[in-house]
């Protein structure tokens, strides 16, 4: 019986080999896509990242120098409060002065207070002359044009004013972003509408330095404000059969151009005598007075208030004796909110939008399938490497709120309370236009 015979294998054509290879590849290139989309979607999140935190940065320098103004506004305004009271303290010292000077005079009458009323006028003396020191020191050193504290603290606003236009905006929208990537680079658009630039103004106008100088004027403590004025009943009849009466004046007057400030203080003795049918009034001795000018020098006094033309004897001598303290050169312009040039007046708000920038690999292909971001722009065609940049565009916004701990109550936006705060917002569709214009 002949054996039976397996029949022989075919020969293997290697099919299988070839399809895992395909497979392999395929799934290698599938890998390499999906890590190739994942840095750069890594990428584009870190360059918005770092765009949204410059234009946080830029918002916050505004901030921060509308607070500064704040501060300075109401530093400028303490200095002016100073040079009133040191006005106002000369006067009265050199008031003091003369009435104790005076007093002596009577010293024959009583014997007994002579040595009290000579020390008592001596001691007036020296605090007057410390007085009368301690005002030109600081009369110069607060107000004069150029170089005193006032005028030192109004061109440090302008100086910082500069500082958050476009140049130095953008020098710090470019160290933040360099700071989270030295390849980046980013710089704050331009504001075709000036609304950075028309937000606050310093006012030069009358009516505005008017309303600053009201400001100083509530400012005044009682003394200075005055008027200080007291009249007192003295034991001495009059022929009229009423008791006489001493009356103290006094008032400290700002001239209606803020260019001199001028205290006065006087005291005369009043008698009433018949004039006609009537008893009348009048100044029979001046017992004390004193007068102080700052500013453009008169030597004479112009200020009504607080009724000192009562005892015109006595400002005629204090006018006579007039201290002229020199190197005040009037209250100048500040920083204010400009309420004319922005939308609500009540409570204003200045946008900016930074536009950043990475120089890029071969994104361009996975960015055009969708896979950018919201904020995330096209990629920069013109490109001197011949490679995409990434850009990305972020916005945000200067607004005035009073801090979360403080006392509940409504506060309207100002240049002299330092509650000025930045905060993210959406770019808007002038801002991606503009953006738009670096890209393309």
């Amino acid at each position: 019986m002949a054996a039976h015979r397996r029949p022989a294998r075919a020969p293997q054509s290697g099919q299988s080999l070839l399809i895992a290879l395909g497979l392999l590849l395929a799934g290698g290139a599938m890998l390499m896509a999906m890590f190739s989309t994942g840095q750069v979607a890594i990428a584009k999140q870190r360059l918005v990242g770092a765009a949204d935190a410059a234009a946080w940065s830029v918002g916050l320098w505004r901030a921060r120098v509308l607070n500064y103004h704040a501060y300075s506004n109401r530093a400028i305004v303490a200095n002016e409060v100073a040079i009133a009271q040191a006005v106002t303290l000369l006067a009265w010292a050199q008031y003091f002065e003369s009435l104790t000077r005076n007093a002596t005079a009577f010293a024959t009458l009583l014997p007994a207070a002579e040595p009290v009323l000579v020390g008592a006028a001596e001691a007036a003396r020296l605090a007057r002359e410390a007085a009368e020191a301690a005002a030109r020191i600081e009369v110069a050193a607060r107000g004069a044009e150029a170089i005193g504290y006032g005028a030192i603290l109004r061109e440090s606003q302008e100086i910082l004013q500069l500082s958050t236009q476009g140049f130095g905006a953008s020098m710090v929208a470019a160290e933040v972003a360099r700071a989270n990537d030295r390849s980046y680079f980013a710089w704050v658009l331009p504001d075709a509408s000036r609304g950075w630039q028309r937000f606050t103004h310093r006012t030069d106008s009358p009516e505005a330095l008017q309303r600053v100088a009201d400001l100083v004027r509530e400012s005044l403590d009682p003394f200075t404000a005055g008027p200080r004025s007291e009249d007192i009943r003295t034991p001495v009849p009059s022929p009229c059969l009423n008791l006489m009466r001493l009356r103290k004046r006094g008032a400290t007057t700002w001239s209606e151009d803020l260019s001199r400030w001028e205290a006065v203080d006087t005291m005369s003795f009043h008698l009433r005598t018949l004039r006609g049918p009537r008893c009348r009034e009048t100044e029979a001795v001046p017992l004390g007075w004193g007068a102080v000018e700052a500013g453009t020098p008169l030597r004479a006094i112009v200020g009504t208030e607080g009724e000192i033309g009562i005892n015109p004897a006595a400002n005629a001598l204090a006018a006579a004796s007039m201290v002229s303290l020199p190197g005040y050169g009037g209250f100048g312009p500040v920083r204010e909110l400009d309420l004319d040039g922005v939308a609500s007046q009540r409570f204003p708000t200045a946008r900016l939008a930074v536009i950043a920038r990475q120089p890029g690999e071969a994104v361009a292909t996975a960015m055009n399938r969708g896979l950018a971001s919201g904020r995330m722009l096209p990629p920069d065609r013109f490109a001197g490497d011949g490679a995409p940049h990434l850009w990305a565009l972020s916005a945000a916004e200067v607004y005035f709120r009073r801090p979360v701990d403080a006392p509940t109550r409504i506060e309207y936006a100002s240049l002299f309370n330092p509650y000025w705060q930045v905060r993210l917002a959406a770019p808007s569709a002038a801002d991606q236009a503009a953006a738009y214009g670096y890209v393309r």
